[in-house]
């Protein structure tokens, strides 16, 4: 069924049924930006730390918890349960509630007075921007046919290799203009800016919730069990294909682990190493990575779709595999040279490959895993790479580096752990493309 006559977007289809492309990409652009916004909020504190901290008294101890494990844990356990309900009930509605939590929740972070609040209300942007994945790539499966997805699925997920670094962009121009009104409302730069950042998701989520109606396609003959799928039902189909998804969530916490082991030190290990200022190293691992995630997003999923055209379904497979090889060979060999260049130059090509998961990853689950069940399957993607990669990749960095002395010791320790958890996740992508060849390559 097709656009309504009231103009919102996409009602419930049949199981060959697709919206048009125009009102299909109307929902892609609109997730977009909600998952760019996501990104702003999230990452607002680390850019308003030193305020923040010091309006509240914070201590350093405080503020990574803040920054760090308080939120990824919320954000990674929170995606199951969410991702059931996602599964079962309006994938839109859930989408506008979540949406809606975190943005009052970020305008809310203006009025903390002290951690515990501040740290409640980083659990609920957490709680808020967990459902907004699973329900994205649920609802692009839905949107468009298999042949067609590759395209608006890396759109969705290039948004967060260039907000990683463009967030912070945005929320020092906010907080800039802030500094220019804040004498005139009696509230202070830092407090304003959370405000400003926290309004637009609550206007987008508004037009989401009267433009969009869910495109959930009638479960096929093939699916119909796992329509009513419960989690504890949805573990045994998992472990009937262990072979498969045990070594695509491992290859994914893994090199995880080396991109946020990389991404974290290396404006650090620069600085110690080359001289030159926070700022200035900083801009060049920043414009570095943005570049080469732009440049990935664009190219790995081309190499997918080419693969599908010429009948390979385990595209996202080769690619996840060979996107790891490059980056693990030039992390090894390439950021323990002597010349700043090629340092950075191996951090671009690194980069390159590293950027490929969170486009790669979806559109593998699209591939592989069945319709009714793909935000639960997507939420334990999110897990494996925030529990593990993100709360593990810098410290096992610095655990490592503890072998060495002298200003070089990050470095080694982002190449031993390139080598150790960059090869284990090529092996288990390797295990993961084996295990492909028996899986059902799922219908439309």
């Amino acid at each position: 069924m097709g656009q309504s006559k009231s103009g919102s977007a996409v009602a419930d289809a049949g199981p060959a049924e697709f919206p048009d492309a125009r009102r299909a990409w109307y929902v892609v652009i609109l997730l977009t930006l909600l998952y760019a916004l996501s990104f702003t909020d999230r990452l607002l504190l680390a850019l308003l730390a030193q305020p923040v901290a010091s309006a509240l008294t914070l201590t350093d101890g405080q503020l990574a918890l803040l920054l760090g494990a308080g939120f990824a844990i919320v954000y990674a356990l929170s995606g199951l349960p969410i991702a059931d309900r996602i599964d079962r009930n309006d994938r839109v509605k859930i989408v506008v509630a979540g949406v809606a939590l975190w943005s009052v929740m970020t305008m809310a972070s203006a009025f903390a007075s002290n951690f515990w609040t501040l740290f409640a209300l980083r659990s609920g942007v957490a709680l808020g921007e967990a459902v907004l994945t699973p329900a994205a790539v649920s609802l692009i499966g839905d949107l468009f046919p298999q042949k067609r997805r590759a395209v608006p699925t890396a759109v969705y997920g290039s948004m967060g290799s260039m907000m990683s670094t463009g967030a912070f962009v945005i929320g020092g121009a906010v907080l800039a203009f802030s500094g220019t009104i804040d004498h005139k409302v009696g509230l202070a730069a830092w407090q304003l800016t959370f405000i400003f950042l926290g309004c637009p998701g609550l206007l987008i989520a508004f037009l989401m919730l009267f433009t969009v109606k869910d495109p959930r396609h009638a479960p096929q003959a093939n699916t119909t069990k796992l329509a009513g799928m419960t989690f504890v039902e949805m573990l045994g189909y998992l472990r009937g294909r262990s072979g498969f998804y045990l070594a695509f969530y491992l290859g994914l916490a893994l090199i995880t682990t080396v991109s946020m082991g990389t991404i974290s030190w290396m404006p650090t290990a620069i600085v110690r190493n080359f001289g030159g200022s926070v700022q200035q190293a900083g801009y060049q691992v920043g414009a570095m990575g943005l570049t080469a995630g732009i440049l990935s997003t664009i190219f790995w999923p081309w190499l997918a779709q080419w693969l599908a055209g010429k009948g390979r379904k385990d595209g996202t497979l080769i690619g996840l595999l060979a996107s790891g090889a490059i980056a693990v060979a030039a992390l090894v060999l390439g950021i323990g040279q002597s010349s700043l260049n090629l340092v950075l130059g191996a951090f671009f090509v690194a980069m390159f490959g590293l950027a490929s998961v969170g486009v790669l990853a979806p559109l593998a689950l699209q591939m592989f895993g069945p319709r009714m069940i793909r935000a639960r399957l997507t939420s334990l993607y999110i897990l494996a790479t925030s529990l593990f990669g993100y709360a593990l990749g810098p410290l096992v960095v610095v655990g490592l580096a503890k072998f060495w002395t002298g200003p070089n010791a990050l470095i080694h320790g982002m190449i031993v752990n390139a080598a150790l958890a960059g090869g284990l996740s090529c092996l288990a992508f390797l295990l993961c493309l084996k295990a492909s060849r028996r899986m059902d390559h799922q219908p439309d």
